[in-house]
C-alpha cells in the first residue's frame, strides 16, 4: 500500500506520556545534561540515580549524539524513548545548575513537579555572555596562547587580531545551521589566511604560532580525550563516534590552515619561523587572560575566575616541570594526574562539576595543535612529519588519559 499523502510521522516529544511526571523529569534532565556536553559514563549514571531514586525500572544508554532511556514506573506500562541530542554551545554555568537540580532532587529537596519548573527556566536561560563578548574572549585567549606558545610581540599582537577574527566567524556561522558545522574549516581559514596578510606588516612574525593560537579555542583536543577516556571505561559506541566526529573537525581545520595557505602563500615569503620569546614574567598575564577568555568563550560564571586561574596555573606549571624533567609525553601526564586530582577534589568539596574548572585549563596541555599541525604537514606532502607529528599527539592523548585514570584512583569523582 502506498504511504503517499500520509501525514508525517511529528518528532518525539517526551512530554507527550507526561501523565509520569517522573519519566518526563528524567528525560528533560537527560537531555539537557547532553546539550551541555556530559559524557556518556556520567549522563548514565545521573539518569540511572534519579531513575532509581524515583522508583523507576529501566536502564539509560547514551552517546555523543543522543539517548535510549527505557523506563517503567510501577502500574504503569514500560516505555522506551529515543532522545535525538543536537549538542549545543559549551555552557558551564547551565551544566553546574543541571547537575544541582540532580543533586536536589536526590537529597529531596525539590519534588518532581518544582524540578521540571526550574529546569524549563534553566533550558530558556539565554546565554550569560552577548556575543560582542565571546568575540573579545576569543582574542583574549588567542593573545594569552600567543605568550604561552613562545611568541613575540608581534605575535601577541597580531595573535590578537586573528582570534578577534575567528571568533567574529565562529558567532556568525553559528547564527545559521548550514554554517554551524563548517566553523572549524572557517576557522582555520581565517587563521592561516589572516596571518599571512597581517604577517605583511609584521613581517618577522612567526606564522605558525599565528595560527596555532587564532585556532586554539576551536581545537576539538577535549573531544579527543573524552573520546578516549570513553573508550577506557568501556563506552566503546560512544568513544567510537565522539572520535569519529573529532577527527572530522581535525580534518576540517587543517583544510581550512592548508588552503588558507595555498592562497596566502606568495605573502608568506622570507617570514621566519622562529619567534624572540617575551620575559617569562609575562606568563603571569598570559595565563590571566587564557583562564578568562576560555571562562567565557565556555559560558562559566565570572565568579569562578580565581578557581579557573588557579587551574590554569596548575595545569602549566605541571606540565613544564613535567617536560623538563621526564620528557613532553610523561610531562603531559603529570600535568592531567595534578589536574585531575584538583578538579575531583573540586568537585567533591563544592557538589559542582569538575568540569567547571578541567575544560577551561585542560586546554593548555591538549595536544589538539600538535594534532592539527601534523595534518596540515601531510597535505603539503611532508608526509614524514606529520605522521611524526601525528603519533606524538597521540602519545600524548594516550598520557593524559593515563593521568586522569590515575587521579579517579587517588581522588574519586564525585558521584550522585
Amino acid at each position: 500500500m502506498s504511504d503517499q499523502g500520509a501525514a508525517p510521522i511529528p518528532p518525539l516529544a517526551y512530554q507527550g506520556p507526561s501523565s509520569i511526571p517522573e519519566v518526563a523529569l528524567v528525560l528533560e534532565l537527560g537531555r539537557t545534561l547532553q546539550e551541555c556536553g556530559v559524557s556518556a559514563p556520567t549522563l548514565e549514571n545521573a539518569l540511572g540515580r534519579l531513575a532509581q531514586h524515583l522508583d523507576l525500572e529501566g536502564a539509560v544508554y547514551a552517546t555523543p549524539t543522543g539517548f535510549l532511556a527505557s523506563l517503567r514506573k510501577e502500574g504503569h506500562h514500560g516505555k522506551t524513548y529515543l532522545i535525538r541530542v543536537d549538542a549545543g554551545q559549551s555552557s558551564l554555568e547551565k551544566l553546574a545548575d543541571a547537575e544541582g537540580l540532580v543533586d536536589l532532587v536526590l537529597q529531596d529537596r525539590l519534588d518532581v513537579a518544582t524540578a521540571r519548573e526550574h529546569l524549563a527556566l534553566l533550558a530558556a536561560r539565554p546565554m550569560r555572555f552577548p556575543p560582542w563578548l565571546q568575540v573579545l574572549a576569543y582574542g583574549m585567549a588567542s593573545m594569552g596562547m600567543a605568550v604561552i606558545f613562545e611568541g613575540g610581540w608581534r605575535e601577541v599582537v597580531l595573535g590578537a587580531l586573528i582570534g578577534l577574527m575567528v571568533g567574529a566567524a565562529a558567532q556568525l556561522a553559528g547564527r545559521r545551521a548550514g554554517l554551524a558545522s563548517l566553523t572549524p574549516l572557517l576557522g582555520g581559514l581565517i587563521s592561516s589566511l589572516g596571518g599571512a596578510l597581517l604577517g605583511r606588516f609584521l613581517p618577522s612574525a612567526s606564522h605558525p604560532i599565528l595560527v596555532l593560537s587564532g585556532i586554539i579555542v576551536l581545537v576539538p583536543g577535549l573531544g579527543l580525550l573524552v573520546s578516549m577516556q570513553e573508550l577506557g571505561t568501556g563506552n566503546l559506541v560512544a568513544g567510537t563516534a565522539r572520535l569519529a566526529g573529532t577527527f572530522l573537525m581535525f580534518l576540517l581545520l587543517a583544510f581550512g590552515v592548508g588552503l588558507g595557505q595555498h592562497l596566502g602563500g606568495a605573502w608568506l615569503v622570507g617570514v621566519p619561523s622562529a619567534a624572540v620569546p617575551l620575559p617569562f614574567w609575562t606568563v603571569a598575564p598570559a595565563l590571566a587572560l587564557v583562564a578568562l577568555g576560555f571562562l567565557v568563550v565556555f559560558q562559566g560564571r565570572l565568579e569562578d575566575f580565581a578557581w579557573t586561574l588557579g587551574a590554569c596555573v596548575l595545569a602549566w606549571g605541571a606540565a613544564r616541570l613535567g617536560t623538563e624533567f621526564l620528557g613532553s609525553e610523561a610531562g603531559a601526564g603529570l600535568a592531567a594526574l595534578a589536574l585531575g586530582a584538583a578538579c575531583n577534589q573540586y568537585a567533591r568539596r563544592t557538589r559542582r562539576p569538575g568540569a567547571v574548572l578541567l575544560l577551561p585549563s585542560i586546554m593548555l596541555i591538549l595536544p589538539g595543535s600538535v594534532g592539527v599541525r601534523g595534518i596540515t604537514m601531510m597535505m603539503h606532502g611532508q608526509t614524514l612529519e606529520g605522521l611524526e607529528a601525528g603519533i606524538h599527539a597521540l602519545s600524548v592523548t594516550v598520557a593524559l588519559m593515563l593521568g586522569l585514570f590515575l587521579a579517579n584512583a587517588l581522588v574519586s569523582r564525585r558521584t550522585f
